[in-house]
């Protein structure tokens, strides 16, 4: 071996056999991982073409020469495509089979073209030995294809840099070291190759296998190092980006660190200048979950968005390698779709299915309650019980249909009259309780009456007839005592005492408002 050459032949030796065992290694640690099939595939590539180009330094004439050019072939047309695959894969810029394929149409051409050049001198003009060199030294003269082959080479590099530059904008602080360590590798040898090409290169060694030798230092740092294929980027956005659950990432001093798209649904004002603020200044504008935050510990949360929203918040510590508390990670969990399941169960098992009211148990349970909670210094609380006129004459008339829809209508009534104040429910059959809190004994009996007027003028078609109804009703009152607790009896005395109005309004002639104030019946005439 010349002298000239124990500088070149070493260097590429040694980056042919690092990038033979990154290929080895890869296949056996990371072939399923994002962009790991091409990287091997590159990798491979880049040996044979190394360990070829050094059997071509140290051939002895014209025709080893061309043998080993011959073999790099195998691998010089193919390695860039390799390399632009395993970015974009890395990337995750997905293509299509199709288009995959079509990548490799001028590879395969050039392979083809460079193996049969002696029948056409597409891809050399000519191919001899330099006569100013020390050593066998070939030169070729560049031949159409030859650039077209170059052009397409430095093409596909320039892609994959670019793929990786704009990856490593959006990405971490871990990732940019990965991705900057693998765009350095790829500029290398672009650098060597370009210097050749201008002529600059020592006795017109070409300095590109050289310097992808060079390179896959860097693509090594990249593999060790920063453990490019261990957590690719696209990981990061499998696992936490496409999360549905709103997460927020906070160091130990409760800096926001990071978030997740998820998060913009409950917190629509984050952007990446809320990364390195307080949590409470990231989450001003929503102080229910600013609490939250601060306080700590599991619980559910209803926030007010377009919709409710419930999520259930979990958090999580983040520990250092001395497993020490760094931070802690805040998990949005939504919850919705469970608890208005629960919602409409628990409505369902507290209503009566025909007119939408409070069944019987739910409608004691909230009146007990209601009573419990009245106010010693308040006008009391009216009780009103009530049924339809007649009904079994309804349902015996116009049938159960009939019956059914005067129900319905009744209940529509009480809730017009009533809004949202008051507790009703059907207590049974045609008849129904109505409890109203705060009230005194008059205006229980206007609420009565108001509802008493309005059934009287209720019209109800059933099978094209005019179905008309009346009531009768009897109210109760309770003053409450300052030193008395109220629940179950006093309701059940109230229910009692408006029971017995109503059977002394149905003996006056019914369609009227019974009171039983004080423990005395009394009976009011309909206006």
């Amino acid at each position: 071996m010349a002298q000239q050459l124990l500088v070149y032949v070493p260097v590429i030796m040694m980056g042919g056999a690092l990038s033979l065992f990154l290929a080895v290694y890869a296949m056996l640690r990371f072939r399923n991982a994002p962009g790991g099939r091409y990287y091997i595939l590159a990798a491979l590539m880049a040996s044979i073409l190394a360990f070829g180009y050094a059997f071509e330094l140290t051939s002895g004439d014209l025709t080893q020469i061309k043998f080993w050019i011959g073999i790099e072939y195998f691998s010089l047309p193919f390695l860039p495509v390799f390399t632009l695959l395993m970015c974009l894969q890395y990337a995750d810029m997905q293509l299509g089979p199709w288009k995959r394929r079509a990548l490799f149409i001028i590879p395969f051409l050039t392979f083809i073209f460079q193996h049969t050049n002696d029948f056409h001198q597409l891809y050399y003009t000519s191919v001899a030995l330099r006569a100013d060199a020390p050593f066998p030294i070939v030169e070729l003269g560049k031949g159409p294809w030859y650039l077209v082959h170059t052009i397409y080479m430095y093409g596909c590099l320039a892609v994959s840099v670019c793929v990786l530059s704009i990856r490593m904008l959006k990405a971490r602080y871990r990732f940019r070291l990965q991705m900057l360590a693998m765009t350095a590798g790829l500029l290398v040898p672009v650098a060597g190759n370009l210097y050749y090409l201008a002529g600059r290169s020592p006795y017109g060694i070409d300095l590109g296998p050289v310097f992808i030798s060079v390179s896959f230092i860097f693509h090594s740092m990249a593999v060790f190092r920063f453990r490019m294929f261990n957590v690719a980027p696209i990981a990061r956005e499998i696992v936490f980006e496409n999360m549905g659950d709103g997460v927020l990432v906070l160091n130990e001093q409760d800096v926001v660190v990071d978030y997740n798209r998820a998060m913009l649904r409950l917190v629509p004002e984050l952007c990446k200048k809320s990364i390195g603020r307080s949590a409470a200044e990231a989450l001003a504008g929503h102080p229910a979950i600013a609490k939250c935050v601060e306080l700590g510990g599991e619980h559910d949360l209803k926030l007010d968005t377009e919709r409710p929203l419930y999520v259930h918040v979990r958090f999580s510590p983040i520990r250092d390698r001395d497993s020490r508390r760094s931070g802690r990670i805040v998990t949005f969990i939504d919850i919705t779709e469970r608890v208005v399941l629960e919602q409409k169960f628990k409505k369902l098992a507290s209503t009566d299915g025909l007119t939408g009211l409070f069944n019987k148990n739910t409608l004691i349970e909230r009146s007990e309650q209601a009573l419990r909670e009245l106010s010693p210094e308040g006008p009391g609380v009216s009780v009103m019980m009530f049924d339809v006129d007649h009904f079994k004459k309804v349902n015996d008339t116009f049938g159960h249909e009939a019956g059914d829809l005067v129900l319905a209508g009744v209940a529509e009534v009480i809730r017009g009259v009533l809004g949202g104040s008051g507790i009703a429910g059907r207590y049974g059959g045609d008849e129904f309780v109505l409890c109203l809190p705060e009230t005194n004994a008059e205006q229980g009996w206007i609420a009565a009456e108001k509802i008493r007027a309005a059934v009287e003028r209720l019209e109800i078609i059933a099978e094209g007839r005019a179905v008309r109804v009346t009531s009768s009703f009897g109210v109760s009152h309770l003053m409450p005592s300052p030193d008395e607790r109220y629940g179950a009896p006093e309701m059940q005395n109230l229910m009692r005492r408006a029971d017995h109005a109503l059977y002394s309004a149905k003996k006056l002639g019914r369609n009227r408002v019974g009171l039983n104030a004080d423990g005395e019946n009394k009976s009011l005439e309909a206006n």
